[in-house]
C-alpha cells in the first residue's frame, strides 16, 4: 500500500473520531454520549470477532483498534471492517 495511500486512510478516520467527539460536546450531554458509544463500540467489536467463525472476517484487538472502537463507536468498527475487507 502505498504511503500517499495509508495517509489518506488514517487521515480520514481521525477526521470521523474528531466529528464524533466533536458532535458529543455540541449536545451539551459529552459523557452519557461517550459512555453509550464507548459500550457500543466495544461490544461491536467483539460481536465481530464472534461472528468471525461464521463469516471469516477477524479485527485484531490491539490498542488501536480498542481505541478507534471506544472513541469512535460502531461507525470507527464498521470503518475498520470496510477497510479490512478492501485491503485484505
Amino acid at each position: 500500500m502505498s504511503g500517499l495511500l495509508k495517509f489518506g486512510v488514517i487521515a480520514s478516520l481521525a477526521l470521523a473520531c474528531l466529528i464524533i467527539v466533536f458532535s458529543a460536546f455540541k449536545t451539551k450531554r459529552f459523557f452519557s454520549c461517550f459512555i453509550l458509544s464507548t459500550l457500543q463500540g466495544i461490544a461491536a467489536i467483539f460481536a465481530v470477532n464472534a461472528l468471525g467463525l461464521v463469516t471469516g472476517l477477524h479485527l485484531s484487538l490491539n490498542g488501536y483498534t480498542i481505541v478507534a472502537s471506544v472513541i469512535g463507536g460502531t461507525p470507527a468498527v464498521i470503518g475498520m471492517i470496510v477497510t479490512e475487507i478492501l485491503f485484505i
